[in-house]
């Protein structure tokens, strides 16, 4: 039987609708006065009616539990265990937040692979029991260890020397202001991480707990090397080359789970890419930035010019304003890596008239995504390879580039598979266990959050990857009344949050009924669900 769900943190002006799933709770950590627990007052926003900073935070983390409880079956309780605590941060980038699964079990009852391991909290659904039962945990990863997710965020964040700006955003309708970062999105980030969007490999040194590989290496895929992560090759030693080589195997590494690869089409759009005109013609392999505008046909395209800061030596890093304005201005500027931040090189470049920013890296290998925040930066920018980045300057002057779309292909896609994040250089903790960068529409599991996330209501692939790890998709329940129809549909979108926003927008049952057949109207019509699903549900809205 499953589990009543926390209640909700969205007050209804309608009789509330219960809904049930997975319970997940939060095992707050916190010492008194910070984080979670943090006094300082604030004004409600954005559907989050906290009054103290501790409170919002507190809310905000409760409707993700929710949502995802509602979208995921467990019989076991999940415990995720919060903190804000410091983490890697500079004024211009840092780490938001890191989660993961606290514990892993191998060949537990009803395991669906042997001899590969699971996160805890997956590993209790498919067993159908609480393989570590007890008290929540004291402290931030103490012993006994009976908690299954860790989700530690930034309290940083906003303040000087700290992704410096506007700082976190915790209302609970992903409508952040400009420069703000998404507290919801974020946390529906890393609970996914600790529900299963994460693998157990050290993709520098190729190792594994025991030697032994996970589910989610298993659905892992090299199109090169023509294997999956969890090859058996009866060679420790071969198993790690493997896992080290593939790892900084940009573009061909790939997801290859049937539920993902059936509804990547349902989510992604036309691949989007760049191309290299006039003295040279090829088509760029790209990463994109966290900040700025996306590179579009609109905003991306013109001659390339070398940007010039006058620095010497280093006098294309961007680092210190380029001097070179009467060429940069209406053009894209190519700048290298190194020296400063990436947020940084291309304010620089923006404040020289730049159309768009091309980083080329500095290392061998392919492009990278560009981490960082700074609401003033709107310029888009991209990455390219050293190789790339060397062509372009050793043909330069007479380089161009060119935004274009290809409706043949899918964004984020190699030969019809979800590409996971592989960058040249391993990133641990981001490598492989996201997808990549060049997704188009930006996905909630890519390693940087971006605007456009719409997690309160839609989690794209996510669920789809969750099924293909081994999850069991929740049912929409309305009231004691079962649907019968998933509550995550194909494309990521939460039916069950649709639901609770009809519920809280109403005033009476047939109100709320209407709400929910017009939601449900626009689903079945864009061929989500079938007119016997549609039915059901409108059924159990009229009880």
């Amino acid at each position: 039987m499953n589990k009543k769900l926390i209640a909700a943190a969205v007050a209804a002006t309608f009789a509330a609708v219960p809904s049930y799933g997975a319970e997940i709770v939060i095992n707050n950590v916190d010492a008194p006065g910070i984080g979670f627990n943090d006094p300082t007052p604030v004004t409600p926003v954005g559907g989050n009616a906290g009054t103290t900073l501790g409170e919002q935070r507190l809310i905000a983390y409760a409707r993700a539990l929710e949502l995802w409880g509602n979208t995921l079956k467990s019989d076991a309780t999940i415990v995720v265990q919060g903190s804000f605590a410091p983490l890697n941060c500079t004024a211009t980038g840092g780490t938001l937040a890191q989660a993961g699964a606290i514990q892993i079990f191998a060949d537990f009852p009803n395991a669906p692979l042997p001899g590969h391991w699971y996160g805890v909290a997956l590993a209790n659904s498919i067993a159908g029991v609480d393989l570590t039962p007890g008290p929540l945990d004291p402290g931030p990863l103490a012993e006994p260890f009976n908690d299954d997710i860790v989700a530690n965020f930034n309290g940083a964040v906003g303040q000087p020397g700290c992704i410096e700006g506007p700082g976190w955003y915790y209302g609970l309708d992903s409508s952040p202001g400009p420069g703000q970062i998404d507290f919801l999105d974020t946390f529906m980030h890393e609970v996914a991480h600790g529900l299963g969007f994460q693998n157990f490999a050290n993709e520098q040194t190729g190792t594994t707990p025991l030697d032994l590989p996970d589910v989610y290496m298993a659905n892992t895929y090299d199109l090169l090397y023509e294997l999956p992560w969890n090859a058996d090759f009866g060679d420790v030693n071969i198993s790690r080359l493997l896992v080290r080589l593939s790892a900084v195997n940009n573009g061909n590494v790939v997801w290859t789970g049937s539920s993902v690869t059936a509804n990547a089409p349902l989510v992604l759009g036309p691949y989007q890419g760049i191309r290299l005109t006039g003295t040279l013609n090829q088509e760029l392999v790209f990463g994109t930035a966290s900040f700025g505008a996306p590179a579009t046909a609109d905003n991306f395209g013109g001659s390339i010019v070398i940007g010039q800061d006058g620095a010497g030596a280093s006098s294309t890093d961007g680092c210190e304003p380029l001097v070179n304005v009467a060429e940069t201005t209406g053009n894209v500027v190519l700048m290298d890596r190194g020296t400063c931040g990436f947020v940084v090189k291309a304010a620089n470049a923006q404040a020289a008239g730049a159309s768009g920013v091309i980083i080329a890296n500095n290392q061998a290998g392919g492009a990278i995504g560009l981490g960082g925040s700074d609401p003033a930066v709107t310029v888009p920018t991209i990455s390219v390879s050293l190789e790339d980045g060397n062509a372009i300057k050793a043909a330069s002057p007479g380089v161009s580039v060119e935004f274009f779309a290809d409706p043949t292909r899918q964004a984020g896609t190699n030969e019809g598979l979800v590409r996971l994040y592989a960058p040249v250089t391993v990133a641990l903790g981001s490598s492989i266990s996201h997808f990549d960068t060049v997704a188009s529409p930006d996905l909630l599991m890519e390693p940087f959050i971006t605007p456009g996330l719409r997690s309160n209501v839609n989690l794209d692939l996510t669920p789809s990857l969750m099924k293909d790890v081994g999850w069991q998709l929740e049912t929409l329940k309305i009231g004691g009344c079962d649907t019968g129809v998933t509550s995550a549909l194909p494309t990521g979108e939460l039916l069950h949050a649709r639901v609770d926003a009809c519920a809280a927008g109403v005033r009476n049952r047939g109100q709320f009924v209407s709400c929910v057949n017009k939601v449900t109207n626009a689903a079945k019509d864009a061929g989500l669900l079938t007119g016997r699903q549609h039915a059901a549900i409108t059924a159990c809205a009229a009880q």
